[in-house]
């Protein structure tokens, strides 16, 4: 397929496995999505690259007329340019656009139409802030998906259940990271940024996401 014919349903086949908003994506497939690989990077890169500069350039603004499409704008602005362009500033071009997506869906309701990992997807570029403000508003809707998603609601399993109290863990993580520094200090070489020696010893401590 060529790229200027990818729709937002091919993005989420790719990412979750199914066009289906409250589809469960595999065990599989969920790990590939935080975990590093050159292979699955290159994969993106190969079948979205020219698709992701569209969305970055807001080239693609007939997808933000449908759930399906916001969602598919996320993967690309937030998590796509992250994985294939590690280590750059352009991993974060896409950031405002997927984050005014995010604060958007997150005030509406249309959340009840996703599923669990979809939702958190729409979360990420709340927790990928390194505004306060924002990260409050992170630390919240990933409480509210916990919440949602508890062991002791109806019709929820086991494996939801942890998987949403990791999702708020991390948020609550990240909240920390900039209470404590003000930004991410894993982002400091990729945006020019000069390290304080404190951020200095938390990255030679393994601190970063």
């Amino acid at each position: 397929m060529h790229q200027s014919d990818i729709t937002p349903s091919d993005v989420l086949q790719f990412w979750f496995g199914s066009t289906d908003l409250m589809a469960q994506p595999g065990k599989e497939a969920r790990t590939r999505w935080f975990q590093r690989s050159d292979d699955f990077d290159r994969e993106i890169a190969r079948r979205f690259s020219s698709t992701i500069k569209h969305a970055v350039d807001r080239q693609l603004s007939s997808w933000n007329t449908s759930l399906a499409g916001q969602l598919g704008l996320i993967l690309l602005c937030d998590q796509f340019l992250r994985n294939i362009y590690r280590g750059s500033a352009q991993a974060f071009s896409g950031d405002p656009l997927a984050l005014e997506i995010s604060q958007s869906l997150a005030n509406g309701d249309q959340l009840r139409e996703l599923g669990l990992h979809q939702r958190a997807i729409v979360g990420m570029p709340l927790e990928h802030s390194e505004r306060p403000d924002i990260q409050e508003q992170s630390v919240s809707y990933f409480q509210q998906l916990q919440q949602d998603f508890a062991s002791d609601k109806s019709g929820v399993s086991q494996e939801d259940a942890q998987a949403a109290e990791s999702y708020y863990r991390f948020a609550l993580a990240h909240q920390d990271v900039i209470a404590q520094f003000g930004r991410y200090p894993h982002r400091n070489q990729a945006l020019g940024r000069e390290s304080t020696p404190e951020e200095r010893h938390w990255l030679e401590q393994g601190g970063g996401f």
